[in-house]
């Protein structure tokens, strides 16, 4: 049987979080070990599985909880960490498909919130995924 991913990109806006967009990381299990190390060495995970933030948007929660007792290593990544999960990508040489987990965030990727600030639409304060796996 197979794993997968279920992600949600939230955004941070004058202080609250909201939710933004659901991008797509299909079956990638080198992408999954280096996310939280599901179907690999959480050693080599960017940080190991965390559960679900509390202040999660309802839309998330909503998500998550329809897949009740399926659902396992839930998580999250911030800004920071989902910007050394491209630079991984980027260093192992794999090309990034245009619908795939680093989509546009309001004329940059989601990886770009760190790496180019002077880019950021005011009043967006912080960007994050959290995601969860069924198998």
């Amino acid at each position: 049987m197979g794993c997968d991913i279920h992600m949600h990109a939230e955004i941070k806006v004058n202080g609250k979080w909201e939710h933004y967009d659901q991008p797509d990381a299909y079956r990638d299990y080198a992408l999954f070990e280096k996310m939280a190390g599901v179907r690999g060495d959480v050693k080599h995970a960017i940080a190991p599985p965390r559960g679900l933030p509390a202040d999660a948007t309802t839309t998330t929660k909503f998500d998550c909880e329809r897949w009740d007792g399926d659902g396992h290593s839930h998580s999250w990544l911030n800004a920071e960490e989902i910007a050394q999960l491209r630079e991984w990508w980027d260093k192992q040489g794999r090309e990034m498909r245009s619908d795939t987990w680093d989509q546009w965030l309001f004329g940059n990727h989601y990886s770009g919130f760190i790496k180019y600030p002077a880019d950021r639409v005011e009043g967006l304060e912080d960007v994050r995924f959290i995601f969860w796996f069924d198998n």
